[in-house]
């Protein structure tokens, strides 16, 4: 990449791109009512080895391949991906020090809150989930050792309701609809924001009187259709979500830092060897589920800046690869040109010795690497051949065509070959 076009590249990264970050927002309002119009549904996958992927895009990595005729429950749609629920057997893996363990080795308890799923374990996989604080997971247990599956730091667990992937719209066939109650129940925790259940209405004796709260008065009860209307209770207010502990965000935090750096090593790149769009699904991740507002709102910030990046890059690769078209051509022109000259004939040769060819001792071709002897094993010429390899003709009976020299300190004339023809194969002729 050249200094200008990295200067220009390295300036869009800190400019604000106004235009993305608008179309951005027109993208969240037209999701939103996607959203709430659609209805669950089961369905079934249509084609052969249909990939299930972590997010909306053939640019996600994929974590599961379905089977023909496998069914499904989809929850969404996005930009003609449906999201679907986690099969029970796909990888799904959960951060070991935000899980605790049953006695008995088979489930977690989930311990800290809105705590990431995710599709491989390492903190580059991207999240296909959130679990809430004291949700229960069941274990994946190793068929071989009969042990829970796990890493240094991840556990595997059975996929819940709340593990989604996305799968090419045109790969899903609907099958019925299905009653928000009927879809599979989410991972068992207390929702903090759950509405308090409902107490049984209690029958009163229209006819009875009651102590009117702090006073010694009675009165009659409000009667309506014969059965008394209770008192209006006041609206109970959700409990408050827990704030995210320090290190859950220091953790969180230290990921993005690093993701940061990945994106700064990567547009250190040639042009043609940035590949940025698996950072952007990172990003798109941390904007999505990020504990830290402020990461989720740099996050989005990023993206758009490498999408304003990205175009630079775009731009750049197709220069190169023009000039490089244009390399190329030329190459082809003078080949071309080559093949079209007519060769050059040549006049009748001109032979200067024939007799058998010797090695004088010496490995250097200057001033001679060879000798020419006649028929009676005298020396007729030393020899030297500048475009070839005179040792595959020694003992071989050969006449010699080219430019006879005479060196100062060398007993023989030498023939600086020009042209040689093998006449007898044999050293008997």
């Amino acid at each position: 990449m050249t200094y200008f076009a990295r200067v220009a590249l390295l300036a869009a990264l800190v400019a604000p791109p106004m235009s993305v970050v608008v179309l951005a927002h027109e993208a969240d309002e037209k999701a939103l009512a996607q959203a709430a119009d659609f209805k669950p549904y089961a369905g079934k996958v249509k084609g052969e080895s249909v990939r299930l992927r972590t997010g909306a895009g053939t640019n996600h990595p994929p974590i599961y391949v379905f089977e023909k005729d496998e069914e499904v429950v989809v929850v969404g749609v996005k930009d003609n991906w449906a999201e679907v629920r986690l099969p029970k057997n796909a990888p799904c893996w959960i951060a070991a020090e935000f899980v605790t363990v049953a006695s008995d080795g088979k489930s977690y308890t989930v311990k800290g809150e809105r705590v990431n799923l995710r599709g491989s374990a390492d903190t580059t996989s991207f999240p296909i989930g959130q679990v809430r604080k004291g949700a229960t997971l069941a274990a994946v247990i190793d068929g071989q050792s009969g042990k829970a599956m796990a890493t240094e730091t991840y556990v595997r667990v059975i996929a819940p309701a709340e593990a989604h992937g996305f799968v090419a719209a045109d790969f899903v066939e609907k099958v019925r609809d299905i009653a928000p109650e009927k879809l599979p129940a989410e991972s068992k925790a207390p929702a903090p924001d759950a509405e308090p259940a409902k107490k049984e209405e209690r029958k009163v004796d229209p006819k009875a009187v009651v102590e009117k709260p702090g006073s010694g008065e009675t009165a009659k009860p409000d009667v309506q259709g014969g059965s008394v209307v209770p008192p209006k209770e006041t609206e109970k207010q959700p409990e408050a979500k827990r704030a995210p502990t320090k290190e859950e965000l220091a953790d969180e935090a230290a990921t993005f830092a690093e993701l940061r750096n990945l994106l700064r090593d990567e547009l250190k790149k040639p042009a043609a060897q940035v590949s940025l769009g698996n950072l952007r699904k990172m990003f798109e991740q941390y904007a999505e589920f990020a504990l830290d507002e402020k990461l989720r709102s740099e996050a989005k910030t990023i993206i758009g800046k490498i999408d304003a990046a990205d175009k630079l890059i775009e731009a750049e690769k197709k220069r190169l690869a023009e000039e490089q078209a244009k390399r190329d051509a030329e190459v082809e022109r003078i080949k071309k040109e080559a093949l079209e000259k007519k060769p050059v004939e040549e006049g009748p040769v001109t032979w200067l010795a024939e007799g058998t060819v010797g090695a004088t001792g010496k490995l250097a071709k200057t001033p001679a690497s060879h000798r020419l002897f006649g028929d009676d094993d005298k020396v007729l010429y030393d020899l030297r051949w500048d475009k070839g390899d005179l040792s595959k003709y020694a003992g071989k009976y050969v006449r010699v065509s080219g430019e006879i020299k005479q060196y100062d300190g060398w007993p023989n004339k030498v023939v600086v070959i020009t042209k040689i023809e093998i006449l007898i194969e044999d050293e008997d002729k």
